[in-house]
């Protein structure tokens, strides 16, 4: 008779995150994330080639995530995306 070999159940693995829709607002151009920090066009390009700035390439074009490029103005304390109103 064989004996039946108990083998271990696989590790429970966490149940898979809900990633949230994109808007037209959560992504950015490269022309509008140069306007937004007054920068040429073709330095933000450079910046995203060395990967100081965040981005997305999507077939030919490249995409930046606004929360992204925020995340890497504020240890900067630049405030360009969220303006201070005037009270």
């Amino acid at each position: 008779m064989e004996a039946h070999r108990l083998t271990p159940d696989p590790p429970a693995q966490p149940p898979p995150q809900r990633r949230r829709h994109l808007t037209r607002e959560d992504v950015m151009t490269a022309a509008e994330v140069a306007a937004l920090l007054a920068l040429p066009k073709s330095t933000v390009y450079e910046l995203a080639r060395r990967g100081e700035l965040p981005c997305a390439r999507l077939g030919r074009t490249i995409r930046f995530l606004r929360e992204e490029v925020e995340a890497r103005l504020k240890p900067l304390g630049l405030s360009a995306l969220h303006p201070e109103k005037p009270s």
